[in-house]
């Protein structure tokens, strides 16, 4: 009647819908969420990842300022494309969940997003970082933990982006960077009393810049092929 299913035996243990270990992930992107920056009127992406176990984690990549120069997070995004084999992203309009901290609910909203980065398999190396809690651009003088980014990767081959870039035949360098991972807490922990240890399911953390990742010009995209049209790499 019954057969064991060892990832539904694994599966048992996760008692939190959210991921909150440092370590290596397989699955989607379920929001890939356009930002602009009220203060500086910096853009990014607002991302939510869903691991195959159906945990989740938020965080945000800053990639250009108000001028249109590239930060460090454009890298971050640039590996991403690659591991996703995409050349190109568009914008569109999509449902979002956003928390909204007065009411202490989540709200599901119509918002400019990026559909390309969505629901394909993807994986990510996320290191646990301990961080100063912000409101409306004021430190909060409390700390709390997260996940960031650290390196994606390709989910069905481990191969990283630049892996990718380099065609590459053996995935080396996705080990070598599990490997060295460890918690990241703060060095200087602001003043303060004690308090109780942060919940990953209070509220979705508002995310940090990303780094890491690389740039290339399209003559070195190994699975751009010339004789295709620009939009065939475009799913919208």
């Amino acid at each position: 009647m019954y057969t064991l299913d060892p990832t539904a035996a694994r599966e048992a243990e996760n008692f939190s819908s959210f991921l909150s270990e440092t370590g290596k992930y397989k699955g989607k992107f379920i929001r890939a969420e356009k930002l602009v920056s009220s203060n500086k009127g910096t853009h990014g992406i607002g991302f939510t990842f869903e691991s195959d176990s159906k945990q989740t984690t938020r965080f945000d990549i800053w990639t250009m300022n108000a001028q249109g120069e590239h930060l460090t997070g454009f890298k971050t995004l640039s590996a991403i494309m690659a591991c996703l084999k995409l050349k190109n992203l568009a914008v569109g309009t999509g449902p979002v969940e956003r928390y909204d901290y007065d009411t202490k609910q989540r709200n599901t909203v119509q918002a400019e997003i990026f559909p390309d980065l969505l629901n394909k398999p993807v994986g990510l190396v996320l290191v646990n970082t301990e961080y100063e809690k912000m409101r409306e651009g004021h430190k909060t003088g409390e700390t709390g933990w997260r996940l960031e980014l650290v390196a994606p990767f390709e989910a069905a081959t481990e191969f990283t982006a630049s892996e990718i870039m380099d065609r590459a035949t053996q995935p080396k360098k996705l080990a070598a960077i599990v490997a060295t991972l460890t918690d990241r807490p703060l060095k200087n922990k602001p003043a303060q009393r004690q308090q109780a240890p942060a919940r990953y399911d209070d509220a979705p953390p508002v995310g940090h810049p990303a780094s890491g990742g690389f740039s290339a010009p399209d003559d070195d995209i190994p699975f751009a092929n010339p004789l295709r049209s620009r939009a065939a790499f475009l799913s919208i």
